[in-house]
């Protein structure tokens, strides 16, 4: 009895947030553009700053060594504090569920 009564609750809560969003839901498909629009947009920009950055590097006459360097360097900076990072959390979660 208890759990029709609960049932019975939890669908007409369900109802009426259904009837109070809909006129949300109907703004949100009415005035924003579809999804395939934003991820094509997306992709030409990197299209665009692709080749911005390929003349950039092209103009400044940095070697493939120099480039291969600069390259490498900042990839070493920015993973390694990531790394250090995941290893203490690991840590730290292994320390707290040790009995």
């Amino acid at each position: 009895m208890i759990n029709i009564l609960l049932k019975g609750i939890m669908s007409l809560i369900m109802s009426l947030v259904t009837i109070l969003l809909s006129p949300i839901d109907l703004l949100i498909s009415q005035f924003l553009p579809d999804l395939s629009g934003a991820i094509s947009g997306i992709g030409r920009l990197f299209a665009l700053v692709g080749n911005g950055l390929g003349f950039c590097v092209s103009v400044s006459g940095l070697s493939r060594e120099t480039l291969s360097l600069i390259v490498l360097f900042y990839t070493f900076k920015l993973t390694v504090p990531l790394l250090v990072s995941a290893i203490k959390t690991a840590i730290r979660w292994y320390n707290a569920i040790k009995p």
